[in-house]
């Protein structure tokens, strides 16, 4: 049935049956990816400003982790499900990361 798949970069990086779950994983990796941007700069006591320019940069470095439903009722393991933003990505995938996740 329904599935909440963590996407970074048109891949799937996560994805689990319980929505809270995908978002904790998606929050998780944006804090983990934007303390890695501070650190980079030095930066370890940093202002709302310097955490909203380490967010953005570091997803421009690729660190950009979005949750998105899926229904994957009714599809065969080598089917493929499109995405809202237009990203197609096989069922397979999403059972792959389902199986690591539970």
């Amino acid at each position: 049935g329904k599935i909440y798949v963590v996407m970074n970069e048109g891949e799937v990086a996560y994805a689990s049956t319980d929505k809270e779950s995908a978002n904790a994983y998606a929050d998780t990796q944006g804090f983990e990816a934007r303390a890695r941007v501070l650190e980079e700069w030095g930066n370890d006591d940093p202002s709302e400003d310097d955490i909203a320019e380490a967010d953005l940069q570091a997803g421009f470095d690729g660190d950009y982790y979005e949750v998105v439903k899926v229904d994957i009722s009714n599809l065969a393991e080598d089917d493929t499900v499109e995405l809202p933003d237009g990203t197609e990505i096989e069922v397979s995938e999403i059972l792959e990361k389902l199986e690591v996740a539970d």
